[in-house]
């Protein structure tokens, strides 16, 4: 399952790589993007991502985690991104308008537009990353104080009791008189 989500992740991750590197690089006088800019920058933002989020991860929640944080760092990225790619726009539209007034204020409206928006998105994303973040943290957390909640295991009927327990629910055998062996949920202590 840990692989699963981390590929997962790593999917959303690569495109949002691919999307940076593809506005920071692409000419406005001729746009077009190549299939090995594609294999480098998604699969390979994919794949690094997904090794990443993976990487000695002891549960899901944790690549959730891991995957939301990367997320708000990518989409806090993304905002500067955007601002780059609406002053590359607005300088060139303003150079194939020749240089008339109307033209270049148009420009650098919709220039201001794009990176109001492509701003607005991200910042938008990275609440909604950091919001996830959260919850996966502490949903794991909530999760590991579970599973490591040590508990008795009764001499006579082998049953697991709370470690707190004088008699055990099950059998009535008296805790008092015969020492329980304490029994953790990730294995024997």
């Amino acid at each position: 399952m840990k692989t699963f989500v981390a590929i997962l992740m790593g999917v959303m991750s690569g495109f949002l790589i691919y999307m940076m590197a593809a506005m920071l690089t692409m000419n406005m006088n001729k746009p077009g993007i190549s299939v090995g800019f594609v294999f480098l920058f998604f699969f390979g933002g994919w794949i690094a991502s997904a090794i990443l989020l993976r990487r000695k991860a002891r549960s899901v929640s944790r690549v959730f985690s891991r995957g939301f944080l990367l997320g708000a760092a990518e989409w806090l990225t993304m905002i500067a991104v955007g601002f780059i790619y609406g002053g590359k726009a607005v300088s060139a539209a303003a150079a194939s308008a020749g240089g008339s007034e109307a033209a270049t204020a148009g420009a650098a409206i919709g220039g201001g537009m794009v990176a109001f928006l492509t701003g607005g998105v991200s910042v938008f994303m990275v609440v909604i990353c950091l919001a996830g973040f959260a919850v996966s943290y502490f949903i794991g957390r909530e999760m590991k104080a579970e599973a490591a909640a040590p508990t008795l295991k009764c001499p006579e009927c082998a049953e697991m009791v709370q470690p707190e327990a004088k008699k055990c629910r099950f059998c009535g055998h008296d805790f008092k008189g015969a020492p329980a062996r304490a029994i953790s949920a990730l294995g024997t202590t």
